[in-house]
């Protein structure tokens, strides 16, 4: 149930950024969450409404980007996605020497914020 953690802490994240920005409500927040990282998009979506309850993200879309493993064969170079392979093997050489490129993303990738009224110079 780490993904419960984990929302919170994006959360805290961007409502911090919005803070730096200048205020305002959040309108969404985009996050990559990669294949290997054991986080489940589904209970970050779940678990989103009540970890951004009372905050400037309360409302706010969210959006997740799941990053498939990609590997890249030390042997030929090849950049593959061993799921999609027989064997997990390089598709190009069938090499099982490989080096881990994507997958392993957790990150708050973009937050886009309600505009802020302008404060106008008031009539005296």
């Amino acid at each position: 149930m780490h993904e419960m953690s984990t929302i919170v802490r994006m959360v805290n994240l961007a409502c911090e950024a919005a803070r730096r920005e200048g205020g305002g409500r959040l309108r969404s927040l985009s996050i990559r969450v990669g294949a290997m990282t054991g986080i489940l998009p589904y209970y970050l979506e779940k678990y989103f409404p009540e970890a951004s309850k009372g905050t400037p993200a309360e409302g706010a879309v969210l959006k997740i980007t799941e990053v498939p493993v990609t590997v890249s064969c030390m042997d030929c170079g090849t950049v593959y996605e061993p799921e999609k392979t027989p064997g997990r093997r390089c598709p190009r050489c069938g090499s099982i020497r490989g080096r881990v490129q994507t997958g392993r993303e957790l990150m708050l990738d973009q937050i886009e914020l309600e505009e802020v009224p302008q404060e106008t110079g008031k009539d005296l």
